[in-house]
């Protein structure tokens, strides 16, 4: 989908636009989206950012994704100028340097490109980043180089994120926009409350603070059970990602003994000392349940087209 055909579907006087979900832990869901609902969340992300009718949105992000619908939703809603481009891991390429964006609008992946030709940008005054988590390396270098940068949370079915956290050297967590308040399930699993009645319950594991912020420790559907014991892959690779130049997936498979084997992939063809010198840094970081039983290096991490890990 181009943005011209969105923008044609969000202005023909239906009441509600065709989405889809992204896919990451299985197969990508169609849903409809009520435009009511999506122009509230805009609105709430107008109100946090500044957002009016002198502002520049830009969206590097497709029209095929929530966090590029609603880019364009945010710029109807506030009036204001929007500028999009056809997403490639070049963001920016075209827009000259003297150019101003307010709100930009990209993935993880886009960030790198970004963090390697700094002084090529334009003047960008607040980096949106969602998609994917971000990952502690590119995060650092962010804080580094000074950038104004929040990291996303939400879901196509919440019409893009509900909460925000700046980007710093260290994670923090996440904060719910104004109207929205957070709670768990009996699963520990993340549930949102919307002040006109709308409510969804994730599949996200969460850590609820006592001002109403939360952390994601992983996804529930994810989580191991190896040997009887639970292994949460998310919080392992958080834990252990600063050991390589690759990414990294923590996964399983079935073994007679455990049930399930925790299985490390590692995109790194080589590494220092090769699979014993991992093991000998992993013991000293995770519990001897969450140690994987095999590890394989130069794996090709399979991901989503806006840059999530593909678990399933």
């Amino acid at each position: 989908m181009t943005f011209e055909e969105f923008l044609k579907e969000w202005r023909d006087g239906r009441d509600a636009i065709t989405a889809h979900t992204s896919g990451s832990t299985g197969v990508a869901k169609e849903i409809s989206l009520s435009k009511k609902f999506m122009k509230r969340s805009a609105r709430r992300t107008n109100s946090f950012f500044s957002i009016d009718g002198h502002s520049r949105l830009h969206s590097c992000v497709g029209a095929d994704f929530i966090g590029g619908k609603m880019m364009a939703v945010r710029s109807e809603i506030a009036g204001c100028e929007f500028t999009w481009e056809t997403p490639t891991n070049r963001p920016l390429a075209d827009i000259g340097r003297n150019e101003e964006i307010t709100l930009l609008s990209v993935v993880p992946s886009q960030m790198l490109h970004i963090l390697d030709h700094i002084n090529d940008l334009p003047h960008v005054a607040t980096f949106l980043i969602g998609g994917a988590p971000i990952q502690p390396e590119v995060r650092k270098r962010i804080a580094e180089a000074g950038l104004n940068a929040y990291e996303s949370y939400g879901m196509t079915e919440t019409a893009s994120h509900i909460a925000l956290r700046k980007v710093n050297e260290e994670e923090g967590r996440f904060i719910p926009l104004s109207g929205i308040s957070v709670g768990v399930d009996e699963r520990e699993c993340l549930v949102i409350s919307f002040d006109t009645g709308e409510r969804f319950i994730t599949n996200d594991i969460a850590a609820i603070a006592a001002d109403g912020s939360f952390t994601i420790e992983g996804r529930y559907d994810n989580v191991i059970i190896t040997g009887g014991r639970k292994v949460n892959p998310e919080s392992v690779e958080r834990r252990i990602s600063h050991l390589f130049k690759g990414e990294i997936m923590v996964t399983s498979e079935a073994d007679e003994k455990w049930g399930r084997k925790v299985v490390l992939l590692i995109e790194e063809p080589d590494y220092p000392g090769g699979e014993q010198a991992i093991r000998g840094k992993l013991e000293e970081l995770l519990s001897p349940w969450e140690r994987p039983k095999r590890i394989i290096l130069n794996s090709d991490i399979p991901h989503t087209p806006n840059g999530k890990i593909k678990r399933r």
